[in-house]
């Protein structure tokens, strides 16, 4: 197996076995304006498998644990981050915790660094497409909740319930809070303690 093979083969197998703070980050990169970046993740390049990378912007994001800090691996990353920076690419660095813990602060930091690339542009297209499909979302959910203002009670009401006195049946105009997917029963506590 050659070099270049066993770094795609050890690429995929870091796909499939990403850590919690990999898998936060992952979901990171995927809000908001970022998700433009078209991020790959666990990505071979060079000798090396960048934990996040986004060609568009040249920006490579890094997840780090603990042994970071050790003084050869620091040496190694530094290393690593200068190969890179002479390839075009700017690197941003995290500790794990940060991924988790400290999530707006990491986003704004990676949205910083992405806005002074060259895929900026692209960024700010995003949002403009994002903010017009809210726009529109907002409009269409007002003049629907307009149409339903504007109807008598008795039209609202559902055929079954317009001989009967209102104060008999909760509005169905009233929504219900959603429930959870993972609770396929709505039994009272009554019930489950019989």
């Amino acid at each position: 197996m050659s070099a270049r093979d066993w770094i795609r083969s050890r690429a995929k197998q870091m796909r499939a076995q990403m850590t919690p703070h990999e898998k936060a980050m992952w979901r990171l990169l995927h809000e908001g304006e970022l998700v433009a970046l078209n991020w790959r993740k666990q990505a071979p390049f060079g000798n090396y498998i960048l934990d996040f990378v986004s060609h568009p912007a040249r920006l490579v994001v890094e997840v780090d644990g603990a042994q970071h800090a050790d003084s050869e691996i620091a040496k190694h990353d530094a290393e690593r981050s200068g190969w890179l920076a002479s390839q075009g690419y700017q690197v941003v660095r995290f500790w794990n915790g940060e991924a988790i813990r400290a999530r707006d602060e990491v986003w704004r930091s990676i949205q910083s660094a992405a806005l002074e690339t060259s895929a900026a542009p692209r960024m700010l297209r995003w949002r403009t497409g994002d903010t017009a499909r809210v726009q529109k979302t907002n409009a269409q959910a007002s003049s629907s909740m307009e149409e339903v203002a504007a109807k008598r009670p008795e039209e609202v009401r559902p055929p079954s319930l317009k001989n009967e006195p209102r104060e008999a049946h909760s509005s169905p105009l009233l929504a219900t809070p959603p429930q959870s997917a993972l609770r396929a029963d709505s039994s009272s506590i009554e019930e489950e303690r019989s």
